[in-house]
């Protein structure tokens, strides 16, 4: 249903999520991600996240209010989080549940959704 995968180096923690969740799914998720988080954050850096949700299914009414209420209140916030998808349904469903959260970007591209996250990294880097 997922993958959670951490690059130290950058400081990014990168989702793939597909298929169809229940609530187990999402608690799940929430801790995995909390962790990878937990870890970047333990280098001194702030996390970026990018999220892959070209594979996610549409998701019950319950599903999306408990990852609504997940991303209200984060163990650790993550700086800058990219998602691409190319289902137009999935992509609502995702804007709908990080709602008032802009540190969120949505993208179709996975290239650009990457260049979009590690810009101001690569532009620092480039000063």
């Amino acid at each position: 249903m997922f993958n959670v995968t951490v690059d130290l180096e950058r400081g990014c923690f990168e989702t793939e999520i597909f298929g169809f969740w229940t609530l187990d799914t999402v608690a799940d998720f929430g801790r995995d991600v909390a962790e990878a988080a937990i870890r970047i954050s333990r280098t001194g850096r702030v996390p970026v996240s990018l999220c892959d949700y070209t594979g996610a299914a549409i998701q019950s009414q319950a599903v999306i209010a408990a990852l609504t209420t997940m991303m209200q209140n984060p163990v650790v916030r993550s700086r800058r989080v990219a998602m691409y998808t190319g289902g137009v349904m999935a992509k609502m469903q995702a804007v709908r549940a990080t709602r008032d959260r802009s540190e969120f970007r949505f993208f179709t591209d996975k290239d650009e959704t990457r260049a979009w996250l590690f810009a101001a990294e690569e532009a620092a880097a480039a000063a």
